[in-house]
């Protein structure tokens, strides 16, 4: 929950790699990704590939999720003139991953989630601001958005360090004593097994004791990340909350921090790193966001060679300032143009789309998440997909809860969930591979 558990895709490689041409427009559907890294990697690629027009079809079941992908959509294709690309892409990650964040980043979050209630309160206001956007969903889901959005930027104290450290005591139980050597152990023997060897213990540690993921030397968190909160009810001039409920165990870091074109940065001797999953993610966000606004090959400006992934930095007790911001009533920058367009839906549409006929024989690629496997309905995608479409289906493969067993059950869930369909199987390796692939016939 708040982030994927799998590394992000370009959909249009995926689909020129298993069907070797693609049409002039290809329908993507994408149940359960939790997050935009596979529209954001796909939108950055596009210039590689011949001219095609790209309609997404985001289905997620939590209106949670549907707030954070817009607010992260909204972050990514902010202009150059009033995000530059350090500056976007820090910002974009603190907020992706991070419980912490810096109060200049609390004052964006503020300023964007201001802008995002009249979105969604103003279809043609959403149309003006980020017009490749359409918020297809029901009216109390409506509702509960602008909520949640409206506590994003509220004045309500919420300690989200207090609540992470109750939720870490009791996962570990007894073991919380000596929770760095069992954060240490979950890292080498489960994460760096399946090839997560990019993820650094220093960051690991962060990550599962604190919840901050990615960090740097010249900047300190000390603001609660309120995108991270879930079951928001108003309460008066207040709110009420269930807090975090998200991820405590694998972190952000598998997303966008194992696998980068600039080979220098995953270099490493004697299993330490040079550089670290932040440091990997910062790169290829930065590739991203840039080829997303020029269309053209990003040439990384190296204006510093930081090495940390070795380095053991001191433990200190954070300082949190759990008090809300002061609302600033400030516009935000239009959003630069794409040419696809991305509509995003609640988990009901899939039971209408077994009824209406402007979806029929309609996704050229369907994507289904881990976690919403129990949403697959044989008979739906039978009908909503066209003959020889490609269908992903994502492995848990990097759940650090998992072994060789759990990861051979999910397989075999996998199996049984598709038994009943025509489909040619493209070859998987459920203890190497982080997707199941299909052609549907």
């Amino acid at each position: 929950m708040f982030w994927g558990s799998t590394p992000a895709l370009d959909l249009l490689e995926e689909y020129v790699t298993i069907k070797k041409d693609v049409p002039e427009t290809i329908n993507i559907l994408i149940v359960g990704s939790t997050d935009c890294r596979h529209i954001l990697k796909t939108e950055a690629r596009k210039y590689r590939h011949k001219v095609v027009k790209v309609n997404f079809f985001v289905v997620e079941a939590c209106v949670e999720m549907i707030a954070r992908q817009l607010l992260l959509l909204n972050i990514a294709l902010q202009p150059q003139e009033s995000l530059g690309l350090d500056q976007k892409t820090k910002i974009f990650m603190e907020l992706y991953g991070n419980s912490l964040i810096r109060p200049a980043v609390a004052k964006c979050l503020n300023i964007t989630a201001a802008s995002l209630i009249n979105m969604v309160t103003d279809y043609s206001y959403l149309e003006k601001m980020m017009n490749f956007v359409k918020l297809e969903i029901k009216y109390k889901e409506r509702d509960y958005l602008e909520n949640l959005l409206k506590f994003w930027c509220a004045k309500d104290d919420f300690d989200i360090c207090n609540i992470w450290d109750k939720r870490v005591r009791k996962n570990l139980g007894v073991r919380y004593d000596s929770k760095v050597g069992a954060f240490d152990w979950d890292l080498n023997m489960r994460l760096h097994d399946v090839g997560a060897k990019q993820i650094c213990s220093q960051e690991y540690r962060n990550f599962r004791s604190k919840g901050v993921s990615f960090s740097w030397l010249e900047s300190e968190v000390s603001r609660p990340n309120r995108t991270l909160v879930c079951a928001i009810m108003p309460n008066g001039t207040y709110f009420v909350h269930y807090g975090y409920l998200g991820d405590i165990l694998n972190g952000p870091f598998v997303n966008f921090g194992l696998e980068c074109e600039d080979k220098s940065l995953l270099k490493s001797v004697h299993g330490q790193n040079y550089f670290r999953a932040t440091d990997v993610t910062e790169r290829n966000l930065k590739q991203i966001f840039y080829e997303i606004q020029n269309q053209e090959p990003y040439n990384l400006r190296k204006t510093s060679e930081t090495q940390m992934g070795n380095i053991v930095m001191k433990e200190d007790n954070l300082v949190v300032d759990t008090r809300g911001l002061e609302f600033v009533p400030r516009p935000t920058k239009k959003c630069i143009d794409i040419d696809d367009n991305i509509t995003i839906f609640s988990s009901s549409i899939l039971e209408i789309m077994r009824y209406k006929d402007k979806y029929h024989d309609k996704f050229d690629m369907i994507y289904f998440g881990n976690a919403y496997l129990h949403f697959f309905d044989k008979e739906i995608i039978s009908k909503i997909s066209k003959p020889g479409s490609v269908l992903y289906i994502e492995h848990q493969l990097f759940l650090v809860t998992n072994r060789k067993k759990e990861l051979e059950e999910f397989k075999d869930k996998i199996e049984e969930t598709m038994k009943g369909l025509d489909f040619d199987r493209l070859e998987f390796n459920f203890e190497k591979e982080a997707y199941a692939k299909f052609i549907l016939k």
